[in-house]
């Protein structure tokens, strides 16, 4: 009995110490986007003497965060949209034979993460000037979602193998193909890992400061860590609109994971377990 009270109470203080680790670097970028370049002196987690709450106003509007979101939130969405699609429609066949070509494929997929993305730079780069890409969202969209397929595929195949067939079976008694019978009876199925996959490469995407670097020379078209490091350039001493700026910019994500958080866990562990 004592030991397990011990381990619980070892469990709490790891979970404590983590809490506050985590907690800290959130605090610095809350507490600094109120305060004045005077206060911000006299310490990171000393608390405002008064709230500027005008910071996030100016950072906003001096940042071009708006033009920001929107490039950030078309490049997040596509990307995301094309990953679940093209990755559940790929892990899917793979899913349900047993034939040597799809374990093949399978392989094929997870090759993908054993390869660098910097020893593709130099021929992606050249590929995207060749097909006129370069300095648009849609190359950008097309290299997230060809380096996100092959972790997304893995973790669609692994939940795939433990949805029933006798529900695909009955789709096909009744006359349903296989491609309705993916979308309308399969792929509703799959919405925890569809949950996972979405979260995990959204925080991936939204986040990114060296792909858009690469891959985007207009400042029309930088996405928000692009807009953000060029407003650091231009404002080297107005750290409280930076950390105002930082807050704005994780405000999404953070929107995202709580609306999405009940079928996150479920269905990472589910596709990364079982299959």
């Amino acid at each position: 009995m004592k030991h397990r009270v011990i381990i619980s109470l070892l469990r709490a203080i790891v979970l404590a110490a983590w809490t506050l680790i985590v907690l800290i670097p959130i605090l610095i970028v809350i507490l600094n986007s109120f305060k004045t370049m005077q206060e911000l002196r006299f310490g990171a987690l000393r608390l405002p003497e008064s709230f500027q709450f005008s910071n996030y106003a100016t950072s906003f509007r001096e940042a071009g965060m708006l033009g920001a979101f929107g490039n950030s939130f078309l490049i997040t969405l596509f990307s995301v949209v094309c990953i679940v699609v093209c990755a559940s429609m790929a892990a899917y066949p793979i899913s349900r034979s047993n034939s040597g070509w799809f374990r093949m494929a399978f392989f094929y997929f997870l090759s993908g993460l054993m390869v660098p993305f910097q020893l593709a730079m130099v021929p992606l780069y050249k590929v995207l000037i060749s097909l006129k890409l370069i300095g648009t969202h849609a190359g950008v969209v097309l290299v997230y979602c060809a380096s996100a397929m092959g972790f997304a595929v893995f973790l669609y195949t692994g939940f795939l193998k433990t949805v029933p067939r006798e529900l695909e079976e009955a789709a096909l008694i009744d006359g349903a193909g296989k491609f309705r019978t993916f979308w309308m009876v399969v792929f509703p199925l799959v919405k925890p890992i569809s949950a996972s996959v979405a979260i995990t490469n959204s925080l991936f995407v939204w986040n990114d400061f060296f792909i858009p670097l690469l891959f985007l020379q207009s400042k029309a078209a930088y996405t928000i860590p692009l807009t953000i490091y060029s407003f650091r350039n231009d404002n080297m001493t107005a750290w409280p609109l930076l950390f105002a700026a930082v807050a704005i910019a994780s405000l999404p994500l953070v929107m995202l994971f709580i609306a999405m958080q009940k079928h996150f866990i479920r269905g990472l562990a589910s596709g990364a377990v079982k299959g």
